[in-house]
């Protein structure tokens, strides 16, 4: 064993534990660059310019995932919309300045105020089969009937009031909470996650979980892509009526001429980012990214092809770390099946 390989192997056995917080107990990480909440009566139309999922019809005491473009309709950032009676909370997943986006969108509107509540509030967001049981000491009903993309104002343990949505990005059971930073809840939830055998989870390890479910990691997934390619058509509304920031240009992006697709490798043997894939004798793509190693069997990638090489069950050739070839499954998501998907809430 190389000095390196002696080095590595403790941050890949802690990596390991992290992955199995979020596959087998509870992982806890913080879920947002920026925290803004929006108030007003006329807090919709501030939504509905800037998010590209349609918003007038959104239903309070709802969570739910939005892109935001930019002007010319590539992927600016991807954000949590939490919706409540009297005010909204957007969790941004890479841009630190949503909230400048957003109060120049209310700038003109004489009912509708944005916050960055970053330096008051804290997000904490805790996923695994397990996780519900932290979510039940928050709320006073069955914690079962807090259904997927449902939201509830709570009491946090350190008081004030807070906010508890359910929504993940791992295929487990996934909760956020928001709270005033005074509460302490982001040590609060850490602590009860211990307690059930979790912890907390580094960025790396959440995006090798995120990568299985396939859940739009921004700005990895869209960067140099169009949305179309990206994937993400899933997180616009197509047929909106209204102007929303970057819809002008939506108009004008082409088919697809190549799409995303995770790929599957022995572990130890992923090619590096930029590697080329063969299909036979004929390049049809490159490696995008490679997700970290979490002591699994097979290592997972991110793979750019070209059409119609985008679709899972292909056995791909490409070069290995060592110079030597190695073979690539393309497969669909999830890449594992989540415990969470055979547990039940309050059992």
């Amino acid at each position: 064993m190389t000095q390196t390989d002696q080095a590595e192997q403790p941050g890949q056995a802690a990596r390991a534990r992290q992955y199995a917080h979020l596959r087998r107990t509870v992982g806890v990480y913080p879920p947002a660059a920026g925290l803004i909440t929006l108030t007003g009566l006329e807090r919709g139309l501030v939504l509905g310019r800037i998010l590209a999922r349609e918003s007038e019809y959104v239903e309070p005491n709802t969570a739910r995932d939005s892109l935001v473009l930019d002007e010319d309709g590539g992927v600016w950032d991807a954000v949590v919309h939490i919706e409540l009676d009297d005010a909204a909370w957007l969790l941004s997943q890479s841009r630190a300045d949503l909230a400048d986006l957003v109060r120049a969108a209310a700038d003109d509107l004489d009912e509708a105020t944005a916050d960055d509540a970053g330096a008051e509030y804290d997000a904490v967001a805790f996923e695994g089969p397990k996780a519900w049981r932290i979510a039940a000491q928050l709320v006073d009903f069955e914690v079962s009937s807090l259904v997927l993309h449902g939201a509830t104002v709570v009491d946090p343990p350190g008081g004030g009031a807070g906010v508890l949505a359910r929504i993940g990005s791992t295929g487990e059971f996934g909760y956020v909470l928001i709270a005033p930073r005074s509460a302490g809840c982001a040590a609060w939830v850490l602590e009860q996650a211990e307690a059930l055998g979790g912890g907390a989870v580094e960025a790396a390890v959440l995006a090798r979980a995120r990568a299985e479910a396939r859940h739009p990691q921004i700005p990895g997934y869209a960067r140099g892509l169009t949305v179309r390619e990206a994937g993400l058509e899933w997180l616009i509304s197509w047929n909106r009526e209204d102007e929303f920031r970057g819809a002008a240009a939506l108009a004008a992006v082409p088919d697809p001429e190549r799409g995303l697709i995770h790929l599957t490798a022995p572990a130890g043997t992923a090619p590096a980012v930029g590697t080329a894939l063969h299909a036979g004798r004929v390049a049809v793509g490159e490696v995008r990214e490679v997700f970290a190693a979490v002591g699994t069997a097979d290592e997972l990638a991110l793979g750019l092809l070209a059409k119609p090489f985008d679709v899972p069950g292909l056995t791909l050739r490409g070069t290995g770390p060592d110079g030597a070839a190695v073979e690539l499954r393309t497969v669909s998501a999830p890449v594992v099946v989540p415990l969470s998907w055979s547990e039940r809430i309050g059992g």
